[in-house]
């Protein structure tokens, strides 16, 4: 069919599109002259009118095409083609980072009139079968014509409360739109009415979406949401949809929601209401107006300083397994107060007394390395390391903020929740719906509150039922609600302190057996005993809490010197001068050596009081320079000429004895010598090493000696 034919077939007003088509690119004034034709011959054709609307569109003349788009919508509104183009410019509305078609056509919409641009976008949101899209049309409405915010942004809460009804996850598209971009701005109209109950669900509901949001992994988040739908500082927008929220209550208690910042200043405001008589209700519930307010501001500041705490203590929390360097860290009893008295050193007076002389509250130290440089002289109190189990910070290193800060304000509000019948009983509510059954980092906190608040008794039996559900909740190392690789290790350290502190030295050996045997092939953090944690002149004489480090060194530090306070106090306190189990400390004293010279003091004392020392074990452990020497002059007779069963040797027959330095010939003496020379060679060997060999060999007979 040649060209003529078919354009026979079109009609007249095709005919005249087809003549303004050809021209578009060839003769554009042409081609305006054809439609301006056409329009005048036939005004009423749809096809025509937009034709004019898209030569415009496509010459980038807006302010024509808008006037075109006006008079489509206003004459043709049934079209489909038409509606296909409005889709097309809601969604270039929508675009936060638009492209140049998108920019275009979002001009081209601002160059209506208003009340058209409204209509158009209702129209539009009535029109869409898409439930998603119609929410993002009514969202563009409230934001587009704030007027309209109190009747389509109620009209929506409740439209994306009904579509996420299907959803069985806090985490989805309905949820984040009502909370991250509608309510942060509909609780700012004026003159909202809103029932009381209902906000105090938008309230849950947003609790319940930024927690979720913060707990759940990155890959789960992005399966879920767009990456478009990423949230810069989720706790800020929580804290500010608390504040407005409480402003629609008349909360008083929101007023320092504006940052997360004054997170301790809002926990003493809500003290202050709660010591000045607020309204909790009695046992039955009655007088319980101030309930709600008390409750979800205490449960925002809980929860953001449990995240903090969390947080602080797994660096790698929610991060998909990206290895930081910051260790993993555990709290554990630390102050061990010395069995015998000493003098007392000199402290400076103090203008004003500090808060940190609160005998009720506990020291909490947080382990960190010296500077590089020699390792500094610690203070011994009756030779036991003045740094009790843990060692505490530097000159200044009693924590004062930071990760102490966020676990002492966590443990008030959980206080404040737990202390009276309503609050209690909507604070369980509200954690059954947050999922916290499956949050292995509150079991870490409650097990934490109890050694903080020196109910050890009671931490102890949580610790032992952590132990014997440890292989239940384990479970894929990618599922991210399972307790992390480190959760046997830290639960027994903290079972070896709880354990100490009940006096309990048996468990407590057991308890620090167990560490060694999951460090003795593992890294977990390098550095040698030189770079211990430093400590200061003097402990407080109060209880100290430690936060440990999940390093070897750390880890062996804490070990070493639990059992060295075990093994003293059997021997110095209980007079229990068993030889091995004096051995056992004198191993031990070796690994921060000369921190404990003061003790090997006290030891050697012992040794010259019983006349003698018969360990075979020191031949294979013992090889500190200081101790051998100090060994070596008990055998002379300058230093007693003691009975030393501590160097096996081999005599001509082949067959091993135990030397023994009284009473023996010039040989033997020689050869005892020669014994102790041997050790004293392999004193550059890494003590490290030696003491976590003995502890894993002889882990028993040390477990014997402290039952």
């Amino acid at each position: 069919m040649s060209v003529d034919e078919d354009l026979n077939m079109l009609t007249d007003e095709e005919y005249l599109i087809h003549r303004a088509k050809e021209q578009q690119h060839i003769d554009p004034c042409a081609a305006k002259c054809w439609m301006i034709t056409a329009q005048a011959l036939f005004p009423k054709n749809f096809g025509i009118q937009f034709e004019v609307y898209q030569i415009e569109k496509a010459a980038k003349n807006v302010k024509e095409a808008a006037k075109c788009l006006g008079v489509l919508l206003r004459e043709f509104s049934p079209e489909p083609v038409l509606w296909r183009e409005v889709d097309t410019i809601m969604t270039a509305l929508r675009h936060s980072t638009p492209d140049p078609a998108s920019a275009f056509l979002t001009y081209l919409f601002n160059m209506l009139p208003k009340d058209v641009q409204l209509g158009m976008v209702v129209s539009a949101a009535e029109r869409s079968q898409d439930t998603m899209t119609r929410c993002r049309l009514m969202l563009l409405l409230t934001t587009t014509f704030p007027e309209t915010t109190s009747h389509h942004g109620l009209q929506l809460v409740e439209n994306l409360l009904a579509a996420e009804k299907h959803c069985t996850s806090p985490i989805n598209p309905y949820r984040r739109m009502l909370v991250c971009d509608l309510l942060p701005r509909l609780l700012q109209t004026q003159g909202l009415e809103v029932r009381p109950k209902t906000l105090h669900n938008l309230l849950s509901r947003a609790i319940e979406f930024y927690i979720a949001y913060v707990t759940t992994s990155p890959k789960v988040l992005q399966s879920v949401l767009d990456s478009e739908n990423k949230i810069e500082d989720p706790w800020q927008q929580l804290f500010t949809v608390v504040q407005l929220i409480g402003w629609n209550l008349g909360w008083d208690l929101v007023k320092g929601f504006q940052s997360t910042s004054n997170r301790e200043v809002i926990l003493q405001r809500i003290q202050n209401l709660i010591e000045g008589g607020a309204r909790l209700g009695g046992p039955k519930g009655e007088g319980g107006e101030d309930v709600r307010e008390v409750l979800y501001t205490t449960l925002t500041i809980f929860l953001h300083a449990l995240m903090d705490y969390t947080r602080r203590l797994y660096p790698d929390f929610n991060t998909e397994g990206n290895v930081g360097t910051a260790a993993v860290m555990t709290l554990v009893e630390a102050f061990v107060y010395p069995e015998t008295e000493a003098e007392d050193p000199v402290v400076p007076k103090r203008s004003r007394p500090s808060l940190d002389d609160d005998p009720t509250i506990p020291i909490v130290t947080v382990s960190r390395l010296c500077q590089p440089g020699p390792t500094p002289t610690t203070p011994t109190v009756s030779g036991v390391g003045v740094g009790g189990l843990g060692g505490a910070g530097a000159a200044g290193g009693i924590a004062a903020g930071g990760v102490s800060q966020a676990l002492t304000t966590a443990i008030k509000c959980w206080d404040i929740l737990k202390s009276y019948d309503q609050l209690r009983a909507e604070f369980v509510r509200v954690l059954e719906s947050l999922g916290s059954d499956r949050w292995w980092w509150l079991r870490v906190f409650t097990v934490d509150v109890l050694i903080y608040q020196g109910r050890l008794n009671e931490a102890y039996q949580e610790l032992t039922h952590t132990l014997a559900t440890h292989d239940r909740t384990t479970t894929h190392p990618h599922n991210f609600h399972a307790p992390p690789a480190t959760a046997l290790l830290t639960t027994h350290l903290k079972l070896a302190s709880v354990h100490y502190a009940l006096n309990n030295l048996s468990g407590a050996a057991e308890a620090v057996l167990e560490v060694v045997g999951q460090i003795g092939g593992w890294g977990g953090g390098s550095g040698p005993p030189g770079g211990e944690v430093c400590v200061p002149a003097r402990p407080p004489p109060r209880r100290h809490l430690h936060l440990l480090a999940i390093t070897r060194p750390h880890i062996l530090r804490f070990t070493t010197t639990l059992l060295i306070h075990a093994l003293r106090r059997r021997i110095l306190v209980d007079s229990h001068s068993d030889d091995f189990c004096i051995g056992h400390l004198i191993t031990l004293l070796q690994y921060e050596w000369p921190k404990y010279m003061r003790t090997l003091e006290e030891v050697i004392g012992v040794v010259r009081k019983q006349g003698g020392l018969s360990y075979p074990l020191f031949c294979s452990y013992v090889t500190t320079p200081d101790i051998l020497e100090e060994f070596m002059y008990l055998a002379t007779k300058e230093g007693g000429g003691l009975h030393l069963d501590i160097i096996p040797i081999n005599h001509t027959n082949k067959q091993q004895r135990t030397i023994s330095t009284r009473g023996v010939d010039r040989d033997l003496k020689h050869d005892f010598k020669v014994g102790m020379k041997k050790l004293m060679m392999r004193s550059s060997e890494p003590i490290e090493n030696t003491i976590i060999t003995f502890l894993t060999r002889e882990g028993s007979l040390i477990h014997q000696n402290l039952m």
